[in-house]
């Protein structure tokens, strides 16, 4: 129900049943071939069956929980000066505020939606709860700094742009490239290096290091 302004709750429970079905009986393994191998993928299915469960379980919960806090900050009056967003302050440059509030919510339903669960890669389901948190930082610092925050917010919208034209032209051309994929997470990295740098990220990241990258990316 704390994901309910995003998903439906019945919506929500085929992904949870999915994402665990999919990860507890195929995971990594190759589809099985042979009734034998269908036997020994059934057993290892089996054995990993509650472990999976509960790591789904815990991310979506630490997702929930993150979610609902950061849509009630985002339903607030504004972004208060020397305060946080959704206190009842004197808001700061209310128009540049709006167009962060946009970008957040925006951000938000990339990263949780009908779905979700079985769309993202399994090795990225633990990054959500910190781009979550990163997206609360953000909100935190803006005040002190709303020119800077601006500014890295259009190396941002430049690189996404990139992303989101190339992934419509190779849906058109029937093309799964794993360097965009990747792309697009290293944005969210991007993200994290630009507004929540005390978060961390789990390698070098920066606006060259993508452009780099989309050297990469399938024309």
């Amino acid at each position: 129900m704390q994901l309910h302004p995003l998903i439906n709750p019945d919506v929500l429970r085929e992904d949870i049943l999915h994402t665990i079905t999919d990860r507890a009986f195929i995971g990594n393994d190759s589809l099985p071939r042979t009734e034998k191998e269908f036997t020994e993928q059934r057993q290892r299915a089996r054995a990993r069956l509650p472990a999976v469960t509960e790591a789904v379980m815990r991310i979506l919960q630490t997702v929930a929980e993150e979610v609902q806090v950061l849509l009630s900050r985002l339903s607030g009056t504004g972004v208060a000066e020397g305060g946080k967003a959704g206190t009842t302050k004197s808001p700061v440059l209310p128009e540049s505020a709006a167009r962060l509030k946009a970008e957040l919510n925006g951000q938000l339903r990339k990263l949780v939606y009908p779905g979700f669960l079985e769309a993202t890669r399994w090795e990225k389901l633990n990054d959500l709860p910190r781009y979550l948190k990163g997206m609360l930082l953000r909100l935190d610092k803006y005040p002190g700094n709303p020119e800077r925050d601006q500014r890295h917010a259009h190396a941002i919208a430049n690189l996404w742009q990139q992303y989101e034209q190339r992934l419509e032209k190779h849906g058109k051309a029937g093309i799964s490239d794993p360097m965009l994929a990747e792309f697009r997470w290293q944005i969210e990295e991007l993200r994290i290096s630009l507004f929540a740098q005390e978060l961390k990220t789990p390698y070098p990241v920066s606006v060259k290091r993508l452009q780099k990258l989309w050297e990469e990316v399938t024309a």
